[in-house]
């Protein structure tokens, strides 16, 4: 019995010792990765860009290396600045939580309108593109829809956790308009294709990038509706970066006028769909 005792304990000393070798591991890959945005008042010399994916604005590519439109705009920025930059990926919630302490110096792809909590630590370049969000229909759908109430009774393809403004949020909890959620933008254009929601809210771009990548045409669908308030979208930097902030927006103007961001617009969203408003 004793022995038996003394077994157990030992295989929990195991478990426990191979538990905290890989909390371990696991913190030293972090700390390899994330570097603070400064030492003892000096600026970095490495940016350490961090984001949620979204594609095609930014996403790890078949090698995990970051790329998209943020990525590439990104690392034109740095060598601009005569820096290097490393890009990384994290879940929103804890990568305002690495922003906030420092430890990520610049969120390529952000908006003031959704890092309020981080207002008190962060600075922003002019924007260089908008996210618009928009609802979109099988082609040959009839109707005028102008606000959300146009959609009661609809079963609309949402993404989970996100919130919509334009009264959609409230038509949702009022039972007017039935939300679907779905994990990405791809299974809601099948569920669409396919009947099983009769509409679907979208980023532009996304749309744009996902339906060319599924093999799907813009043709086959319609833009029923186009939210409001389109999102800026810019270079979030740590405020202890606010210094770099003149020569970020110089690069910024740079890329807008020679063409380069017109450029990455048109290889990660063919034809915009925005522009085919037809409402």
């Amino acid at each position: 019995m004793y022995r038996g005792v003394r077994v157990r304990a030992n295989h929990l000393a195991r478990r426990a010792l191979c538990v905290l070798l890989a909390l371990c591991a696991v913190s030293a890959c972090m700390a390899s990765f994330v570097r603070p945005a400064h030492a003892e008042g000096a600026s970095p010399r490495t940016l350490v860009a961090v984001s949620d994916e979204w594609a095609p604005r930014i996403m790890a590519g078949p090698d995990g290396a970051a790329e998209g439109i943020c990525p590439m705009v990104m690392r034109k920025v740095a060598e601009d600045l005569g820096l290097d930059v490393e890009f990384g990926f994290m879940p929103k919630a804890r990568r305002q939580m690495a922003f906030r302490r420092g430890d990520i110096n610049v969120v390529p792809c952000a908006s003031p309108v959704w890092e309020g909590v981080l207002s008190d630590v962060a600075v922003y370049s002019e924007p260089f593109m908008m996210a618009t969000e928009m609802v979109l229909v099988p082609v040959g759908t009839k109707g005028m829809f102008r606000s959300a109430s146009d959609f009661a009774g609809w079963r609309m393809g949402t993404i989970g956790g996100y919130v919509y403004p334009d009264g959609f949020d409230a038509a949702f909890v009022q039972g007017m308009v039935r939300r679907e959620d779905a994990y990405t933008v791809t299974q809601n254009l099948q569920k669409l294709l396919a009947g099983r929601i009769d509409a679907m809210i979208v980023d532009d771009y996304e749309a744009a990038y996902w339906i060319h990548k599924g093999g799907w045409s813009e043709g086959d669908f319609r833009v029923a509706y186009v939210f409001a308030d389109p999102a800026p979208i810019s270079v979030m930097l740590h405020a202890s970066l606010r210094e770099h902030l003149p020569r970020v927006n110089a690069s910024l103007a740079r890329m807008r006028s020679n063409g380069t961001l017109r450029a990455l617009f048109a290889e990660y969203g063919p034809q915009k769909l925005a522009a085919h408003l037809t409402r």
